[in-house]
């Protein structure tokens, strides 16, 4: 059954949990919906959820007792108040789990493939339980009484989630759809199409004149078309594994070859000589697979990426291929993102993953947004644009493919590289060192790998979180960068962070990498000297990852770290006494009108004051996810007034949900802040007050020595 709260009750903390307790219903996922919200001073219509239960007959029974007689005793009181935030409580349409039109001009009596997710049976422990063997059973049993066949060879499971690839009529799957473990049957994606390619004349690369890579902190995979082979040439000496049993195809080939040559060395000219390659690469060739197009070969290519990635040799990847599937609001759960994103929290890997060339699609129809798994919400997808840095003006590439994504990274893509549009186009690398020349999300994304790849050879500290907490930072805004945050993200990425890593006489940039547990606060000082005096400039970035629910679409990320500034460790706000008509006031806790105030009977705050970050002073909750409360990479810009700022300090606070209530179970969640402070004055001794006084920070030099991962509770200062 499903129960569909109103957006008023979204939040955590309203979480009906005394209601379903009393009835006996289990909570086994939610799914995306809207409602109308109201509030005190507007109506709107707002994002909510449908809560998807598992209940008996028992538990309808006392359902409708509950709303019979309003409860008696006071757990059933409880109960019955709870029901005020419900909309709705009804078995699921078929409308919501069979995701397929069914035009008047298509016959449906050919078979194909359908991919078929089951609800989990049950939670334990606050883990969601897979459907049982009876249910499976009975499941294959209907499919094949409907003249259907069931793939069981690639049944999975995700998050208690099953997916299982069937084969059906399109006439039969109305009555398949009408399974009522089932939470979704839908047709099964093809992998995205290759770009086409067309030829270049110009002089050829010269290959680097070192061999191997300058570093080994990790090594970069790439899951694509393989590698062309040249004995000569110089400038693919890496190894080349063939995942797949098909013979290689020239096409792909060419693909695989562009985007690891992209990855080895950037973006490339014409003519030059290519760099030494930053890190190890390793291309694994998984195209084409040993299935039709559109039938099982994205199950089979996603089980070789993970069985490669299971070895933990590989910690930054690269995926320039994916299902030919947008991010829709619905949001229903996908095995690509969601195995993909539970690879990245538990092992610590960056995901690079191109957003998909179906950006000029009619916005009307959704297929112009993010592809599978360019939503995940711990990697770093990267969209298009049409000139390199620091050529200028430069826009969205018209095919790269646009946000928002899931909840959880709703800023999608991360951001845009060049990928080449038709009046300059992207240099494909050839083994030979010639080029093709193409377009496409598939050559962006390999540049910000090759980028970096090389930023985790100067940290002497790199995770996950530091190397997407980076491209966020230093992206490139746009000039119309918050009208156009769907189409650029956080905007243009850089070709090298070389440059981030020296800070002028005006600005200082400092990395703070540590981890927290759930319920705790922890504190920053952050880098603005006691003399100065001038008016300052700041931006803060946060990342971390977080583990993922893929049965709550809404509630997609457990982890929510909420950052609050507080600029002056002196100012403070001040309440007057109980019953007295004067408003609170803010005043300097050392001054003669703070003193004269707690004369006065007024009392003081515990803590100083914070400025806010998120844009808005709301307190709904509708408000605060809009604004990136449960985002796992977020970006802020604040400004100081002349004298505002006395030891400032940034506090970390970490808040955990499960199944979309609070969760109180201990976890631990790594995470990096980067915050930049500028002097628009330009007085010239900003970097040097912040030396002198924090005596903690070191320069980031360049560290070719063994990555350090997660552990330990060591704060790092950069």
């Amino acid at each position: 059954m499903e129960a569909k709260l109103l957006p008023n009750y979204i939040a955590p903390s309203y979480y009906p949990e005394a209601l379903l307790g009393f009835i006996g219903a289990v909570p086994v996922g939610s799914r995306a919906d809207t409602g109308t919200l109201r509030t005190s001073s507007k109506v709107k219509q707002s994002g909510t959820r449908r809560l998807i239960l598992a209940v008996d007959d028992a538990a309808l029974d006392r359902l409708e007792e509950l709303v019979d007689t309003h409860g008696s005793g006071r757990s059933a009181r409880q109960a019955f108040e709870q029901i005020r935030r419900l909309e709705e409580f009804a078995s699921p349409a078929l409308s919501t789990v069979l995701r397929s039109d069914l035009g008047d001009d298509t016959t449906g009596d050919e078979s194909s493939v359908w991919e078929a997710v089951l609800h989990p049976r049950a939670v334990r422990s606050g883990e969601p339980v897979p459907v049982d063997d009876d249910a499976l059973e009975r499941w294959i049993t209907l499919v094949e009484s409907r003249g259907g066949s069931v793939h069981t060879e690639f049944l999975r499971q995700v998050g208690g989630l099953t997916f299982m690839p069937i084969r059906a009529s399109l006439t039969e799957a109305p009555e398949l759809a009408r399974f009522n473990p089932l939470r979704v049957l839908r047709p099964m994606p093809a992998i995205r199409p290759r770009p086409r390619f067309g030829l270049r004349s110009g002089s050829r690369v010269i290959p680097p004149a070192t061999h191997g890579a300058l570093a080994d902190v990790t090594t970069v995979a790439v899951f694509d078309g393989g590698v062309h082979h040249s004995d000569d040439s110089g400038l693919f000496p890496i190894p080349v594994l063939d995942l797949t049993p098909e013979v290689a195809d020239a096409d792909d080939l060419d693909h695989g070859t562009g985007v690891t040559g992209a990855v080895l060395y950037g973006l490339l000219a014409a003519g030059g000589q290519a760099q030494q390659p930053p890190l190890p690469v390793e291309s694994f060739r998984v195209m084409p697979p040993p299935y039709d197009a559109g039938d099982l070969d994205g199950y089979w290519i996603l089980d070789r990426i993970k069985e490669t990635l299971a070895e933990g040799k590989h910690k930054l990847v690269n995926l320039s291929l994916g299902p030919t599937l947008a991010v829709e609001d619905d949001m229903e759960p996908n095995r690509w993102t969601a195995e993909l994103d539970q690879l990245a929290w538990e092992r610590d890997i960056v995901f690079v993953v191109a957003a998909g060339n179906d950006g000029n699609q009619h916005p009307e129809t959704g297929l112009h947004r993010v592809q599978v798994p360019a939503d995940m919400a711990n990697a770093v997808s990267v969209g298009a644009c049409d000139a390199p840095a620091p050529d200028r003006p430069w826009a969205r590439a018209p095919y790269s493919s646009m946000g928002p994504g899931r909840p959880g990274n709703r800023i999608q893509p991360l951001g845009v590289q060049f990928g080449g549009v038709d009046d300059r186009m992207f240099d494909v690398l050839r083994a030979d060192g010639s080029f093709l020349e193409a377009s496409g999300t598939s050559f962006s994304a390999p540049v910000v790998t090759h980028a970096l790849a090389d930023l985790a050879t100067r940290l002497p500290r790199v995770n996950s979180s530091v190397l997407r907490a980076f491209a966020a930072h230093f992206a490139e805004r746009h000039r119309a960068y918050k009208a156009r945050q769907d189409e650029l993200g956080f905007g243009r990425l850089p070709l090298s962070f070389a440059d981030a890593l020296d800070c002028g006489p005006d600005q200082v940039h400092v990395l703070f990498v540590d981890q927290i547990a759930r319920g705790d606060i922890l504190g920053y000082q952050l880098p603005l000297p006691r003399s100065f005096s001038s008016e300052a400039k700041m931006s803060i970035t946060l990342a971390y990852a977080s583990p993922v629910e893929p049965t709550q679409p809404t509630e997609y990320t457990s982890a929510s770290l909420e950052l609050t500034l507080r600029p002056n460790r002196n100012m403070f706000r001040f309440s007057p006494s109980q019953g007295s008509s004067e408003k609170a006031r803010i005043a300097d806790l050392t001054s003669a009108e703070a003193r004269a105030l707690l004369t006065s009977g007024w009392t003081s705050g515990q803590e100083p004051v914070t400025k806010t970050l998120t844009g808005s002073a709301s307190l709904n909750e509708s408000d605060l996810r809009d604004s990136g409360k449960w985002e796992t990479l977020r970006h802020h810009r604040v400004s100081f007034a002349a004298g505002e700022v006395d030891d400032a300090r940034l506090e970390v606070r970490y808040v955990a949900r499960r199944a979309g209530a609070l969760d109180g179970s201990p976890t631990e969640v790594p995470f990096a802040i980067i915050v930049s402070v500028s002097d628009p004055a330009a007085t010239g001794t900003l970097y040097d007050d912040v030396a002198a006084q924090f005596a903690a920070l070191r320069p980031v030099q360049r560290v070719a020595g063994r990555v350090r991962l997660r552990g330990g509770r060591q704060n790092s200062w950069y």
